[in-house]
């Protein structure tokens, strides 16, 4: 606890270095030893010979001059700085936000090691792959290059230009033979199957439409999307299936099947679909905007 007056008005007093005089009128000001420059002349009060001097002199940076030339036998006796208020070093942590001016902090006061060797926070993000972020409370730069710029590539769209053949009750790829857009020349239009290019790897996004063009009774009909080939009709991992799509009578309208599903999926996996049937002998696929097959990378 402190009592008396407000820490504002505390004086703070520091004594220089003691001056050789030798016939000049200008003098170093030092502190320890190292250079010191006064708030002003008003704020010195130098005693010499015993006499307590004041008003006859003025400083220059960190010089006194004096109006007259104190001789080798002019003792200098003492010399303090008075300052106004309180100098302390502030208490850790006791900085807050609200202390600092607006704009207070710019980039020339950051330490380069602060930013991690990175030379203007000034520069415009077009000008550096990396951004400043805080965590826990330190600023860090982190590398966005991987994400600077990205857009949904790889992606496909194809179609069925013409009917396929599919034999009953055989799970079967269906060939989308006619590409609308191949970003990435990734789909290959003879087998149906999508590759994952070298360093496209992330989460992906794949849908398919699928359908019959036949009246013919039936009982069941899937379409399903597989990675890496697998053909089992179930919901194990990698494998978006489709819901069984029944038809009965003498219909003659397209029956057709949406699936769509999201894989992660690394470069050289593949993607393809797939179909199956009990119509009881080989039956032809839709074609046209009735059977499209698409996809694009939705993320890292």
């Amino acid at each position: 606890m402190y009592i008396g007056r407000d820490v504002d008005n505390i004086s703070n007093v520091e004594k220089l270095d003691n001056i050789t005089f030798d016939g000049s009128a200008t003098y170093a000001l030092t502190k320890s030893s190292v250079a010191y420059t006064p708030s002003s002349s008003n704020c010195i009060l130098l005693s010499i010979d015993g006499i307590v001097q004041q008003g006859n002199f003025s400083v220059s940076s960190s010089n006194i001059v004096m109006d007259w030339s104190p001789t080798s036998s002019n003792t200098c006796d003492w010399i303090l700085h008075i300052g106004v208020g309180l100098i302390s070093t502030p208490a850790d942590s006791s900085v807050t936000a609200s202390k600092l001016g607006s704009l207070a902090v710019t980039g020339a006061k950051l330490n380069t090691d602060v930013i991690s060797a990175q030379t203007a926070l000034g520069a415009t993000p077009a000008d550096t792959d990396e951004l400043l972020v805080s965590d826990a409370g330190v600023l860090k730069r982190v590398d966005y290059s991987h994400i600077k710029g990205f857009v949904n590539t790889p992606s496909l769209k194809a179609v069925r230009g013409s009917a396929q053949s599919i034999a009953d009750s055989a799970s079967t790829v269906v060939i989308f033979d006619t590409e609308i857009y191949d970003t990435d020349s990734a789909y290959d239009d003879s087998t149906g199957i999508f590759t994952v290019p070298s360093g496209k790897g992330g989460k992906y996004w794949f849908g398919v439409t699928g359908g019959y063009s036949t009246s013919a009774d039936i009982s069941d009909v899937n379409f399903w999307l597989s990675k890496n080939d697998q053909t089992a009709i179930s919901a194990t991992a990698g494998l978006a299936i489709g819901i069984d799509v029944h038809h009965n009578g003498t219909e003659t309208t397209n029956q057709a099947q949406q699936v769509s599903g999201c894989f992660s999926l690394a470069a050289g996996d593949t993607m393809r679909v797939y179909t199956w049937h009990n119509y009881g002998s080989a039956r032809n696929t839709a074609q046209g905007g009735r059977m499209t097959f698409s996809g694009f990378r939705i993320s890292l």
